[in-house]
């Protein structure tokens, strides 16, 4: 019994990880046109546009880049 109980309890913290999801523009100068994304991750996730154009999400870590300009909504950087 004591087992169980200890295996439930470390499983319980990867069961319950928490999944970011969000929806932005995509675009780039090869082959991405203003295509809608869906992101997810077990980071927080950020839609984002850059000085030279390119659109898409990242995680929220890089909107501290230069250039970055970073939305938290969906389809925020239309």
């Amino acid at each position: 019994m004591k087992v169980c109980l200890l295996l439930l309890l470390l499983l319980l913290p990867i069961c319950s990880a928490q999944q970011f999801n969000i929806e932005c523009y995509g675009e780039d100068f090869y082959m991405v046109n203003n295509q809608l994304l869906t992101c997810s991750g077990g980071e927080q996730q950020a839609c984002y546009t850059r000085d030279n154009g390119e659109k898409g999400c990242t995680r929220v870590k890089n909107c501290s880049k230069d250039g970055w300009n970073c939305c938290h909504s969906n389809r925020c950087n239309a």
